[in-house]
């Protein structure tokens, strides 16, 4: 054998060790799954959106994205911010079973009772308004949005760091969902139908994990109190608070754009914000595979927790902004593609929201890294409500003066503003501790 055909099997030899080593390392297992997973939520929504909206219609297609904003009320309150703080807890203590399981079972009974409250809610919402009162049941079939978050526990996956199990379920359960909607969706008179399965992929979740035998829980069961409950709702108040606050410009302006403009602007302002949103889920799997570890490394070694911050920062930021204006150049045609002609409206849209990604980007490494590790929940809830109120009263002006086009304003408002403020009240802290000889 000559040296150079040596040569060129051992360098491939060491690159399949090398990925085999890549692989098995859990932070990048994780965050390959993640983007798995990612790649299916969001690609295939998207590969949908062309069928939907000539199948169901402006008018049906901008119903159901209404209804699922209001539910989106209902999903805030259910996950209730245990998605950062069970997930957490979870990760501090994953050596002990019985820790594990009852943290888990007192969330559990939390978001069953969050649940109940939500929909109660809805219900009343529903009846007092006459927009809604009109398509009710569209709006019930959408209620599959909140259950889907209860029963499915993606916190518990993060917190153990099996993130690579939950990839494969959540990937099956968009497979089936998309072929459903194919298969039983053909035109405006499937809206219901077409509302029910957009809403029910983490519900195809827990079916998916059945047939799968995979367990999404503990195997021991730990009763939870009253008094477990509560403290599983006193920890995640302050990130409720945040995510209450943060729906003040992330359903809110959908929901007040249908109020004030209707089902036709509703559906112009989705396709920008889904496209826009899918761009941003490129960095959602690196985040939420590094935030287990970024937990523990700040209660053991913040230095190290820092430099980690650093280098996930360093590896995002410049990619997502890098696409975010690749999106902005090339939004007529990606729009054309995806709604058709009759949907250029959403190219002035999709561009006034390019600069989400970065904005997001930032202010959720800067909130659930630093300021949720860092014993900065109180001042993140005030930086996200002080956001979310400003939100609400430029928004009714825009939207009366731009429609479609004044939400996004106001939307890329809220999210150029909150890393600003974060990085404030973060430097601040940072002061004082320096100050108290702590820095």
């Amino acid at each position: 054998m000559s040296n150079d055909k040596a040569d060129a099997i051992h360098r491939a030899s060491f690159m399949n060790l090398s990925l085999t080593r890549l692989w098995r390392r859990p932070l990048v297992g994780n965050a390959l799954s993640l983007y798995a997973v990612q790649g299916l939520n969001y690609l295939v929504p998207l590969l949908l959106i062309p069928y939907l909206l000539r199948t169901l219609g402006p008018q049906s297609y901008g119903a159901i994205m209404f209804a699922q904003a209001l539910m989106g009320y209902a999903v805030l309150v259910t996950d209730y911010g245990f998605n950062l703080t069970a997930a957490r807890d979870i990760s501090i203590a994953r050596d002990d079973a019985v820790a594990v399981a009852r943290i888990y079972w007192s969330t559990m009974a939390a978001k069953l009772i969050l649940f109940l409250a939500s929909i109660l809610a809805a219900a009343v919402v529903i009846l007092m308004t006459p927009a809604l009162r009109s398509s009710w049941a569209v709006v019930a079939c959408c209620a599959a949005l909140p259950l889907g978050g209860v029963v499915f526990p993606q916190w518990y996956f993060q917190g153990l760091e099996r993130l690579r199990e939950t990839a494969v379920i959540q990937a099956m359960a968009k497979i089936v969902t998309a072929l459903a909607l194919i298969t039983l969706v053909h035109s405006a008179s499937d809206t219901l139908v077409a509302a029910f399965i957009m809403s029910a992929p983490q519900l195809a979740g827990v079916i998916a994990a059945k047939c799968l035998g995979r367990p999404i829980g503990p195997s021991i069961f730990v009763r939870p109190t009253l008094r477990d409950i509560r403290a599983a709702l006193a920890s995640g108040w302050h990130m409720f608070i945040v995510g209450a606050s943060a729906a003040l410009y992330a359903h809110t302006n959908t929901f007040v754009l249908g109020l004030m403009s209707g089902a036709q602007a509703v559906a112009v302002y989705s396709v920008g914000f889904k496209l826009v949103y899918a761009l941003q889920s490129l960095v959602f799997p690196v985040i939420q595979a590094v935030y287990p570890r970024v937990s523990m490394l700040f209660s053991k070694d913040p230095a190290q927790a820092w430099a980690l911050v650093t280098r996930v920062a360093r590896l995002l930021m410049p990619a997502i902004a890098a696409a975010s204006a690749l999106l902005a150049i090339f939004a007529p045609y990606i729009v054309s593609v995806i709604g058709g002609k009759g949907y250029a409206d959403a190219v002035p849209v999709t561009r006034i929201l390019c600069i989400m990604p970065a904005c997001l980007t930032a202010a959720t490494l800067l909130a659930e890294y630093v300021m949720v590790n860092n014993a900065l929940t109180k001042p993140l809830a005030r930086i996200y409500l002080t956001v979310g109120l400003l939100n609400l009263v430029v928004l009714p002006g825009l939207v009366w003066e731009f429609s479609a086009n004044g939400a996004a304003l106001a939307l890329a408002f809220a999210e150029l503003l909150l890393p600003l403020l974060m990085i404030r009240s973060i430097a601040a802290k940072r002061r004082m501790a320096s100050a108290a000889g702590f820095g």
